[in-house]
């Protein structure tokens, strides 16, 4: 009778090790189970033996002798480094005698056992660890995290460390919050600074610190504003890690599939929930799935794959993963935010909280695309210093973010009015008021544009939260026949505005406080961008000395006393000597500085600066390179 062939699936995590047997069929034939297989945490034998009882175990439910396997995929923790796997090689000839074994990442068993197999795919494991990893139909591979608990984020022990930490904190503060009795009560602490001995004790192993996490967890449920503070932070942490890998894979433009794995993000709601949050914030395309078969069948799966020959078939059998619910096909603006559900029930204090901390996330929005809105400052800079405008588009909350911006511009930098142009759907009007179906109509947008004679050195920007709004796209599309810069403004991807234009700028804010209201984190996320690329693009024009604003408009008694206070910042001198200064020069703040620093007339100082195109730092140097020259 000819012996049952069948191949052994590793999963060696930092916590215990698990087995799986499976027969050359597919079916389940042994399980077997021990502790921790990462060589880093207790040495080499220590891992070896646990290895060795685990799959011992394993056979001996499956009725087999390891020896006789066919093959053996080990998914390891710890194993990145080309040393730690060799180390795995070597332990694996002892241990497993003349069977293939191949050794690799544990979430490559882990992609493998939520797929059925290794196929395109990323999977997000998040327990006492944490690491993204995906595979793309090319072969290739990415990994973001994984590199141990003091370093990555949105792990269990990163969650109850920082948990901690902010409960801490927050004493210190006289901040109220729940986080404290929790801890005291799951460690029976007799106050909350006991903590510090707990976590700092010499045999505290991670995984007890990781085991806290349903409790900060529950006080966020519970609308605990440090909790929740904390855990969105994580769960951030982990969209984008998610993001990072797509990207470096390719394969944020098509659907794909995303396993979520581990304790936390396979286990529980709330954090599950919130983490695919982030991640359909950034990759709406992500399909969400939860395994039915732990990595350790996964890596069973994958020896399997390796083991059969060439020709043969096989079941890998019910072994079809469980597809969550995707959301409805909306813009992240307009779908419903996890952790306001509950918006119109919750204590002032806690609905201020939350509001608090939705602002943080509008303003860490723009933190991946600094670059882009650096590009689009140089941009717009060289454009406006051959003689081009600057012109917003927009409706609604985004319309009125741009006529403001611009309206700001002549008198903090004494542009001309004409140079820095808001265009709002539906006119002055909508400034205050609503003009209901201003925004529907492209050909109104494209009118406007018109209206401006709209040429090759001009830059204009369109400004929706939705990216869809047909006023803007019809002004852009205008803006593009006419050879202008376009930039779109927007806080959806993919969106319609964000295809038409030649740079985005898209801060992913995510769901609303409340419900569709883009006034509110989008709102604010625009008001930063604009921010940003006006005063961005006013300093490359010259229009401050430093960080002194010295192009502005002096007529009121405020600002007297402001170019008083510039002039003196500028060069070194007190307000009384900067008065008679401004006085010589007529009130004109760069004129007074390249004459007080140059040593210059009013007349030769007004003159270098029209030399350098009124920027005060070149005039200053222009002049101290001439005093040089023989």
């Amino acid at each position: 009778m000819e012996a049952q062939r069948f191949v052994i699936g590793v999963d060696g995590g930092g916590s215990k090790t698990a087995v799986a047997i499976l027969n050359h069929e597919g079916v389940l034939l042994g399980r077997g189970q021990g502790g921790t297989a990462n060589y880093h945490h207790h040495g080499l034998e220590h891992a070896g033996q646990n290895l060795l009882a685990a799959m011992q175990a394993a056979a001996g439910e499956a009725g087999v002798d390891l020896a006789n396997a066919s093959g053996a995929f080990w998914g390891m923790a710890g194993v990145d480094r080309p040393v730690d796997r060799e180390r795995m090689r070597d332990l694996a000839a002892q241990l497993l005698p003349g069977v293939p074994v191949t050794i690799d990442n544990d979430a490559v068993a882990a992609l493998a056992g939520g797929l059925n197999g290794r196929c395109e795919g990323v999977v997000l494991i998040a327990g006492t660890g944490m690491i993204a990893y995906g595979e793309n139909g090319a072969g290739e591979r990415a990994r973001v995290g994984g590199w141990g608990y003091i370093i990555e984020q949105g792990s269990g022990y990163s969650l109850v460390k920082e948990a901690i930490k902010a409960t801490l904190l927050a004493t210190d503060e006289q901040q109220p919050t729940q986080l404290t009795q929790t801890f005291m009560d799951a460690l029976q602490l007799g106050q909350i600074s006991d903590i510090i001995t707990w976590l700092y004790a010499r045999d505290r192993h991670i995984s007890q610190v990781a085991a806290l996490a349903p409790q900060v967890l529950a006080a966020a449920e519970a609308y605990d504003f440090v909790a929740q503070s904390v855990v969105s932070q994580e769960a951030e942490a982990l969209g984008k890690s998610v993001w990072a890998v797509v990207r470096k894979l390719g394969l944020e433009k098509r659907p794909f599939s995303l396993v979520l794995a581990g304790s936390l993000v396979g286990k529980n709601e709330l954090y599950r929930q919130l983490v695919m949050q982030a991640v359909y914030t950034r990759l709406p395309l992500a399909q969400p799935l939860l395994p039915q078969h732990d990595p350790a069948v996964g890596a069973a799966l994958i020896a399997l794959e390796e083991s059969r020959g060439v020709g043969e078939q096989g079941s890998r059998g019910d072994l079809s993963p469980l597809l969550l619910r995707s959301p409805a096909p909306l813009p992240m603006s307009e779908r419903q935010n996890i952790l306001t559900a509950e918006l119109d029930q919750l204590p002032t204090a806690n609905m201020v909280g939350l509001m608090h901390l939705q602002d943080k996330q509008a303003a860490a929005s723009l933190a991946p695309i600094l670059p882009d809105i650096a590009r689009a400052i140089d941009a717009i800079a060289e454009r406006m210093q051959q003689g081009g405008r600057l012109i917003y588009v927009g409706a609604g909350t985004s319309g009125r973010l741009g006529v403001l911006d611009a309206s700001e511009c002549p008198p903090t930098f004494s542009v001309n009015a004409d140079q820095v142009i808001g265009i709002m759907a539906g006119g002055e009007t909508a400034l205050t008021r609503s003009v209901e179906g201003a925004e529907d109509h492209a050909e109104a947008g494209a009118i406007e544009l018109a209206r401006l004679n709209v040429g090759a050195l001009d830059s204009v920007v369109g400004i929706a939260a939705s990216g869809r709004t047909p006023f803007v796209l019809g002004a852009l599309q205008e803006a593009n026949g006419c050879g202008a810069l376009t930039i779109a403004v927007t806080c959806n991807l993919p969106a319609p505005i964000a295809e038409e234009a030649t740079l985005v700028l898209a801060p992913l804010v995510g769901p609303e406080l409340l419900t569709g209201s883009t006034r509110l984190k989008a709102g604010t996320a625009q008001k930063l961008v604009l921010n940003m690329l006006s005063t961005g693009v006013m300093v490359r024009l010259g229009k401050t000395y430093g960080n002194l604003m010295v192009d502005l408009q002096v007529k009121n008694a405020k600002l007297r006393g402001r170019a008083r206070r510039i002039v003196a910042q500028a060069c070194g001198i007190d307000e009384v000597a900067a008065t008679a200064v401004l006085e010589a020069c007529g009130g004109n703040v760069k004129t007074a500085i390249v004459s007080q620093l140059a040593n210059l007339s009013p007349a030769a100082a007004q003159m270098a600066l029209t030399q350098a195109n009124g920027n005060v730092r070149q005039a200053l140097q222009e002049h101290s390179n001439a005093l040089a020259s023989p």
